[in-house]
């Protein structure tokens, strides 16, 4: 790295920073958050060295993502072999994440006292620490600070790209756990303004992050090296686009009543300047991408980049601290202590098997989640059928149900009436862990991805080799073992219905979020085993399988019994706090969600006995056939071996076994009649070779 270049790049982050806090005070200004609170008055501490933390804490964020990323999915390997220890070029990258982390975390902790002195007031002598961490916003951005710490300390300890994807995995948790920060956490639309926010900053940091580091870093890069970073980026940045696009266009019409308020009022004004630079900078990435020839355009490029870049932000910082044109604040009486508590009001219709399918209470993000899953899926199939691969209709099908359920059981009746009912709640709960995971499993995503995406050859991971690095991991051979894979699909109804976790997932936004991970997971994982086609990480007894599928869905059948008989409510605080049903009506229908859960597990159960008794048929068809291919190319070496064992055995000495034949004969006499069998799991093992596929050809037949 010559010095020129280190002193453009020391120069660089101090004035984009200047640039940002810049931006952020004329945004404050057009929306009038600079003007002294009446109300409460502010400390100048607040008013002013808030915008100056942010910009620190988003800096330290974009890098800590940027730095990440780049390191572990987009820079080229050093040679063609696969290896995991950082290269000079992803260790100084990853250095540079870790230094980011750590300014984000102090800037995280310095954010908690400074929104304590908010609250309280100047001069009020009031502890900011204790009125900052009794509210949800001091608590979680403490959450934030404790994730950039453990971030920091990956990315510093980091010697191989496993650690440093956990320093990645930890950031991206701080990014998704700041969208509950802000204005968001108080919307109207509350469900669909949190998570609104959640994807927008991701997208933010993976989108500009990424643009950051890979400025910062090109000096590092030659220009081969810089390309093939930047041609990996192009999807991220694509995808991230469109994510924003979603994301802004959900929030501007949650917080503004009419469109013509972004020409009419400061914030939406400052919403409009935002999308207008989130416009150019989309701009000049498809312009750059296609000037990697020119060193010199690509910097300047680069650096126009960062001028709008910082810009954008700071007018983002300026938002955070403004109220919107729409009041989002809700007084808590009445219907509106229920808008309050949930972030939509009850509907009109009452709940029941018609107004499951005729409801509608979009989330708006899982549903494009939805979508998106369906759409990568089908152009992983699009991309086979060019190429002239075949791939089985039925698994397509499967897969884009899988993504249909899942609309469905995230926006439908079942999610519109689940935070007020427990009976609704225990449908949802019924299929998001036994008919949105076996659809998705029969679909085969990990196969199709293994054979759609084509593998790196210069030794660095991309997706596909992170999942299948993943899926032969000694982690994924623990849980993919049946009663392990029971134990988490059946033991955590127990700790979560039985604890207070099922409360805290109705009471908080994030906690809702993980309840539906969690059962997604647990499910998939649980549907993997048993009928997955995908390959697993070692060969499963189905004798195993089918007592492993028996013991747990008849516990999931009898606590289903355990909560019809129960005397106590589940979650009384929760539902009381609603005041929609008196305490008989609420035993009543926890009744019937026990009875939900009882007798719509049966269902699963028996579609489960019958595919694994098909799979295990058609397991054994193959290897029959694989077998007698290769009786065919031996002249049935390996039969005669076993009777000669066998004759040798009673005594008995057949003509046959005297001179056993050489070359295959002679390895087969030497071994078992299980040599097939081995091989087929070994087959199974591999990701590139489908079960079909394995029916259709053995890897040892010669050429036609």
């Amino acid at each position: 790295m010559s010095s020129r270049a280190l002193r453009i790049g020391a120069l660089a982050l101090p004035f984009l920073l200047v640039l940002t806090l810049a931006s952020a005070l004329i945004g404050l200004l057009a929306t009038g958050a600079a003007r002294p609170a009446t109300l409460v008055p502010a400390s100048p501490l607040v008013t002013w060295g808030t915008p100056v933390v942010r910009a620190l804490h988003h800096l330290g964020l974009l890098l800590a993502v940027g730095a990440g990323g780049t390191a572990v999915l987009l820079l080229p390997g050093p040679s063609r072999r696969e290896v995991t220890t950082l290269d000079p070029v992803r260790r100084r990258t990853v250095r540079l994440g870790a230094a980011g982390a750590l300014l984000w975390a102090a800037a995280s902790v310095t954010l908690v006292p400074l929104g304590g002195l908010e609250a309280a007031g100047a001069d009020s002598g009031l502890n900011v620490w204790d009125i900052a961490l009794g509210g949800d916003l001091g608590r979680v951005q403490l959450i934030i600070g404790i994730a950039a710490a453990l971030s920091a300390l990956a990315y510093a300890l980091a010697r191989s790209t496993v650690l440093a994807c956990w320093g990645l995995a930890f950031a991206g948790i701080g990014v998704a756990s700041l969208g509950l920060a802000g204005h968001a956490g108080a919307s109207l639309d509350h469900v669909n303004a949190v998570n609104a926010m959640v994807l927008h900053l991701l997208a933010v940091s993976v989108w500009v992050g990424g643009l950051l580091l890979i400025g910062l870093i090109a000096p590092w890069l030659g220009d081969e090296r810089l390309s093939t970073t930047v041609h990996r980026f192009s999807p991220w940045a694509l995808a991230a686009v469109a994510s924003l696009a979603i994301s802004g266009l959900l929030s501007a019409s949650i917080r503004m009543s009419t469109w013509g308020e972004l020409l009419t009022t400061g914030y939406g004004r400052v919403v409009l300047a935002k999308a207008v630079g989130l416009i150019t900078l989309a701009c000049l990435g498809a312009v750059q991408r296609r000037r990697l020839d020119d060193r010199l355009r690509f910097r300047h490029l680069a650096a126009t980049e960062g001028v709008v870049m910082a810009a954008v932000i700071g007018a983002s910082i300026a938002l955070g601290r403004s109220a919107p044109p729409v009041p989002q604040e809700i007084p808590a009486e009445g219907d509106l202590r229920i808008l309050s508590l949930v972030g939509y009001l009850a509907p009109e219709q009452e709940f029941g098997p018609s107004t499951m399918f005729t409801l509608f209470q979009p989330d708006w993000i899982a549903l494009a989640l939805a979508a998106s899953l369906a759409a990568l899926y089908v152009t992983g199939v699009v991309r086979l059928a060019r190429r002239g691969d075949s791939w089985q209709w039925h698994r397509t099908l499967a897969f884009v149900l899988g993504c249909v359920a899942l609309a469905w059981v995230t926006s439908g009746g079942a999610a519109a009436w689940g935070r007020f009912r427990f009976d609704a709640h225990m449908v949802q709960h019924m299929a998001m862990m036994m008919i949105v995971p076996p659809l998705w499993v029969l679909g085969g995503p990990v196969t199709l991805l293994s054979r759609a995406v084509a593998p790196r050859t210069d030794g660095s991971r991309g997706i596909r080799e992170w999942v299948l690095a993943g899926l032969h991991s000694r982690y994924s051979r623990l849980v993919s073992s049946p009663p392990v894979a029971g134990l988490l699909f059946a033991g955590s109804l127990v700790v979560f219905y039985f604890s207070p976790l099922f409360e805290a997932a109705m009471y908080t936004h994030v906690g809702h979020v993980l309840m539906v991970v969690h059962f997604l997971a647990t499910g998939y994982l649980f549907a993997w085993v048993l009928i997955g086609v995908d390959p697993s990480p070692r060969p499963i007894n189905p004798i195993l399988k089918l007592i492993t599928l028996l013991v747990t869905l008849a516990f999931h059948a009898f606590f289903g019994v355990a909560l019809v008989s129960a005397t106590w409510l589940i979650a009384p605080d929760w539902y009381g706090e609603l005041g929609m049903y008196s305490a008989e009506q609420l035993q009543l229908i926890q009744v019937r969600g026990g009875s939900i859960m009882w007798a719509v597990s049966e269902i699963p159960t028996l579609g489960y006995a019958i595919l694994m008794a098909t799979m295990w048929m058609q397991s054994e068809d193959r290897h029959a056939r694989q077998y007698d291919r290769k009786a065919d190319r031996d002249g049935g070496a390996e039969l005669e071996a076993y009777n000669a064992y066998l004759a040798r055995l009673r005594g008995e000495v057949p003509p046959t076994a005297e001179a056993p034949r050489s070359g295959q004969g002679a390895q087969a006499a030497a071994g078992s009649p299980t040599v097939a069998v081995q091989q087929d799991a070994q087959d199974q093992t591999d990701p590139s070779v489908t079960p079909d596929q394995q029916g259709e050809k053995d890897p040892t037949d010669p050429p036609a």
